[in-house]
């Protein structure tokens, strides 16, 4: 028998594990055991990426993990990785990208025969950054190892045989599935499966799965901000550091904005942060008093998202819950914020359908907003149709699965 295994970096593990907890756990109850192995220590120029991760964090990762059969393995190199997957015979779920960093992890599982496959049932919309020419460095990363390497370089390997192909591609997203069938050159490669993935699968979302499941009750108790970092990793990789006074008066407009809603809601606001977010920068987030006068908490986010009565947003994917369960939600940003996170802010609203503001000094009548909040509720019909909703009382996960055992005899 062979067994699945997780390819992912450890550099942000503790989210990786928040974002994809209901597949983990499904893959838990359902297998014998079930790896997710570091990729950090495979790609090309490890130390050009500059991962951040010790191994006090390691520790903190592996105890998020309450199955006993589900293991971190952490290869040091590519003979570790190669003893490991012959000894396990492994089926591999790619989650390391297509970037030029990541070729090196294509090239081995190709020399050793690795077959792989891939899940996006997030059901998200993709969001391009944006760089400012002057920070050339980062500039000349993203375009040249990144961008191009995704878009065109790694998708033209894989046609030239020199990249091993994704056996299935299992995915939420029914309308870019459907747009990619009818372009010409897309199309053509799609039906010959010429494509990344030889076959795609299209399987209900993760935000679907967990409605199925009833793990938590739904109820309108709060009012949840899901909030956005100003200085986060990927902003810093785009344009450096914002000057503190930017930040803070960011967050000045911020919590008088939320203070107003709490207010005249009678709701208890809630701050949720990113899991991707470090837990020592969740701290020192909490010190700063940024966002003082509220509860701010981590890896909860999904069960407020339920229990709400309003949710507030930036650009966060988390939002899709919200959307699933018809919440209330308004989208949110300041003059203080980067053109990425500015025009990054506009995504979710255009294609969910509920409304965009700027805080700052925001006046409202508030049965007018709540009408509105209200009729935008009707609009989140398209959204769900072609990004999450395709079979109804079918988990995805259970349908990932049962596939992967049948086709691969994993256990």
């Amino acid at each position: 028998m062979r067994s699945l295994a997780f390819l992912t970096s450890f550099n942000s593990l503790h989210g990786t594990l928040e974002v994809r907890k209901e597949m983990f756990d499904t893959f838990s109850k359902s297998l014998k055991e079930f790896y997710i192995i570091n990729t950090d220590n495979l790609v090309y120029w490890p130390n050009f990426k500059k991962f951040s991760y010790n191994e006090k964090d390691i520790k903190i990762n592996i105890n998020q993990i309450k199955q006993s059969n589900i293991k971190l393995f952490n290869p040091k190199n590519e003979k570790e990785f190669y003893l490991f997957s012959k000894k396990k015979k492994l089926i591999i779920i790619n989650n390391f990208g297509k970037s030029f960093f990541s070729l090196k992890i294509y090239f081995l599982l190709k020399r050793l025969n690795i077959q792989q496959v891939y899940i996006d049932n997030f059901g998200t919309i993709g969001m391009p950054a944006y760089f400012d020419v002057k920070n050339y460095i980062r500039y000349l990363n993203y375009h040249i190892f990144q961008k191009i390497f995704s878009k065109f370089i790694t998708p033209l390997l894989v046609l030239l045989g020199f990249v091993p192909r994704i056996e299935i591609h299992f995915t939420s997203k029914k309308i870019e599935l459907n747009q990619a069938k009818k372009k010409l050159i897309k199309g053509y490669l799609f039906k010959k499966k010429l494509l990344f993935a030889k076959e795609y699968k299209l399987i209900n979302s993760r935000s679907y799965d967990s409605i199925i499941e009833k793990k938590y009750s739904i109820s309108e108790k709060y009012i949840t901000h899901l909030n956005a970092e100003m200085n986060g990793r990927h902003e810093i990789e785009t344009r450096g550091y914002l000057p503190k006074n930017i930040v803070e008066r960011h967050y000045f407009h911020l919590r008088k904005f939320l203070k107003k809603l709490s207010k005249d809601f009678k709701k208890p606001v809630i701050i949720c942060i990113h899991p991707s977010i470090n837990p020592s920068e969740v701290k020192k987030f909490k010190n700063s008093g940024l966002l003082k006068g509220f509860k701010i908490v981590q890896y909860k986010t999904k069960e407020y998202i339920y229990k709400s009565f309003l949710v507030t947003t930036f650009d966060t994917s988390a939002i899709v819950d919200a959307a699933i369960l018809r919440k209330r939600i308004i989208g949110l940003w300041s003059k203080y914020m980067d053109v990425n996170q500015i025009k990054h802010s506009k995504t979710f609203p255009s294609k969910i359908g509920f409304s965009r503001i700027n805080f700052e000094d925001f006046k409202y009548n508030k049965n007018q907003l709540l009408n509105l909040l209200n009729n935008n509720k009707k609009k989140y019909s398209f959204f769900l149709k072609n990004y999450h909703i395709h079979k109804k009382k079918l988990k995805g996960s259970d349908e990932i699965i049962n596939i992967l055992k049948r086709k691969y005899k994993i256990s």
